[in-house]
Protein backbone atom coordinates (compact mmCIF):
# COMPACT_ATOMS: atom_id res chain seq x y z
CA UNK A 1 0.00 0.00 0.00
CA UNK A 2 1.46 3.21 -1.49
CA UNK A 3 1.53 5.58 1.37
CA UNK A 4 1.70 9.33 0.95
CA UNK A 5 2.75 12.29 3.78
CA UNK A 6 1.62 15.24 3.28
CA UNK A 7 4.47 17.97 5.04
CA UNK A 8 3.89 21.61 5.43
CA UNK A 9 6.75 23.25 8.00
CA UNK A 10 6.68 25.93 10.27
CA UNK A 11 10.32 26.68 9.94
CA UNK A 12 9.21 28.39 6.46
CA UNK A 13 5.93 30.87 5.12
CA UNK A 14 2.62 28.73 4.60
CA UNK A 15 1.40 27.69 1.50
CA UNK A 16 0.28 30.80 -0.88
CA UNK A 17 -2.25 29.02 -2.12
CA UNK A 18 -4.01 25.43 -2.36
CA UNK A 19 -0.36 23.36 -2.67
CA UNK A 20 1.77 21.42 -0.09
CA UNK A 21 5.59 22.52 0.13
CA UNK A 22 6.65 18.26 0.66
CA UNK A 23 4.49 15.21 -0.46
CA UNK A 24 6.61 12.25 0.98
CA UNK A 25 5.98 8.68 -0.72
CA UNK A 26 6.82 5.31 0.56
CA UNK A 27 6.78 2.23 -0.83
CA UNK A 28 4.39 2.75 -4.39
CA UNK A 29 3.82 0.48 -6.64
CA UNK A 30 3.56 2.24 -9.34
CA UNK A 31 4.19 5.91 -10.41
CA UNK A 32 3.28 7.87 -12.97
CA UNK A 33 4.81 11.10 -14.79
CA UNK A 34 1.96 12.67 -16.78
CA UNK A 35 2.97 15.01 -19.77
CA UNK A 36 1.93 18.34 -20.01
CA UNK A 37 -2.19 18.39 -20.81
CA UNK A 38 -3.34 21.44 -22.91
CA UNK A 39 -6.99 22.65 -23.48
CA UNK A 40 -7.32 20.58 -26.19
CA UNK A 41 -10.65 18.58 -27.44
CA UNK A 42 -10.61 14.78 -28.24
CA UNK A 43 -10.27 15.66 -31.75
CA UNK A 44 -7.44 18.00 -30.97
CA UNK A 45 -9.48 21.07 -31.43
CA UNK A 46 -7.60 23.82 -29.18
CA UNK A 47 -9.95 26.15 -27.22
CA UNK A 48 -9.43 29.47 -27.59
CA UNK A 49 -7.71 31.98 -25.53
CA UNK A 50 -11.22 33.86 -24.61
CA UNK A 51 -11.83 31.94 -21.58
CA UNK A 52 -8.67 30.85 -19.51
CA UNK A 53 -11.72 29.17 -16.86
CA UNK A 54 -13.02 27.09 -19.70
CA UNK A 55 -9.18 26.47 -20.99
CA UNK A 56 -8.51 25.18 -17.12
CA UNK A 57 -11.27 22.93 -16.74
CA UNK A 58 -10.75 21.16 -19.85
CA UNK A 59 -6.81 20.67 -19.07
CA UNK A 60 -7.98 19.12 -15.56
CA UNK A 61 -10.60 16.94 -17.18
CA UNK A 62 -7.68 15.73 -19.81
CA UNK A 63 -5.17 14.81 -17.02
CA UNK A 64 -8.01 13.10 -15.21
CA UNK A 65 -8.34 11.09 -18.06
CA UNK A 66 -4.74 10.34 -18.54
CA UNK A 67 -4.70 9.32 -15.01
CA UNK A 68 -7.43 7.19 -15.79
CA UNK A 69 -6.13 5.25 -18.55
CA UNK A 70 -3.71 3.89 -15.77
CA UNK A 71 -6.34 2.97 -13.39
CA UNK A 72 -5.00 6.41 -11.20
CA UNK A 73 -7.34 9.37 -9.85
CA UNK A 74 -6.59 13.02 -9.39
CA UNK A 75 -6.07 12.41 -5.87
CA UNK A 76 -3.82 10.44 -6.36
CA UNK A 77 -1.17 13.23 -7.88
CA UNK A 78 1.36 14.09 -6.08
CA UNK A 79 3.03 17.00 -8.12
CA UNK A 80 2.07 19.45 -10.83
CA UNK A 81 3.67 22.03 -12.93
CA UNK A 82 1.73 24.75 -13.92
CA UNK A 83 2.46 26.64 -16.93
CA UNK A 84 0.53 29.59 -17.27
CA UNK A 85 0.90 32.31 -20.30
CA UNK A 86 -0.57 35.70 -18.12
CA UNK A 87 0.68 36.21 -14.62
CA UNK A 88 -3.07 37.76 -14.41
CA UNK A 89 -4.58 34.32 -14.52
CA UNK A 90 -2.61 33.14 -10.79
CA UNK A 91 -5.61 33.37 -8.81
CA UNK A 92 -7.37 31.48 -11.15
CA UNK A 93 -5.36 28.89 -11.32
CA UNK A 94 -4.97 28.76 -7.60
CA UNK A 95 -9.33 28.71 -7.47
CA UNK A 96 -9.03 25.61 -10.30
CA UNK A 97 -6.69 23.65 -8.43
CA UNK A 98 -8.56 24.31 -4.88
CA UNK A 99 -11.55 22.75 -6.93
CA UNK A 100 -9.97 19.89 -8.41
CA UNK A 101 -7.41 18.96 -5.01
CA UNK A 102 -9.41 20.14 -2.25
CA UNK A 103 -7.68 17.81 0.40
CA UNK A 104 -4.12 16.96 0.44
CA UNK A 105 -2.82 19.17 -2.26
CA UNK A 106 0.07 18.05 -4.23
CA UNK A 107 2.96 19.97 -4.40
CA UNK A 108 3.17 22.21 -7.41
CA UNK A 109 5.48 24.79 -9.40
CA UNK A 110 3.94 27.80 -11.22
CA UNK A 111 5.38 28.99 -13.94
CA UNK A 112 4.39 32.19 -16.10
CA UNK A 113 6.30 31.93 -19.40
CA UNK A 114 6.00 33.79 -22.60
CA UNK A 115 4.51 31.39 -24.47
CA UNK A 116 3.16 27.77 -24.82
CA UNK A 117 3.20 25.44 -28.11
CA UNK A 118 0.74 27.62 -29.62
CA UNK A 119 -0.85 31.32 -28.97
CA UNK A 120 -4.60 30.27 -27.65
CA UNK A 121 -2.78 27.97 -25.13
CA UNK A 122 -3.33 30.07 -21.59
CA UNK A 123 -2.64 26.87 -19.80
CA UNK A 124 -0.63 23.69 -19.47
CA UNK A 125 -0.23 21.31 -16.58
CA UNK A 126 1.62 17.87 -16.11
CA UNK A 127 1.52 15.48 -13.14
CA UNK A 128 3.06 13.08 -11.42
CA UNK A 129 1.00 10.51 -10.00
CA UNK A 130 1.69 7.27 -7.39
CA UNK A 131 -0.54 4.28 -6.21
Amino acid sequence: MTSKIYKNTSSIHSPFSNYTHCVEVTSPTKILFCSGQVPATKDGRLLDSSSFEKQGELVVENLAKVLSNSGAKLSDVVKLVTYLRRAQDVPLVRELLARHFPENPPANSVCVVQCLTHEDILIEIEATAVL
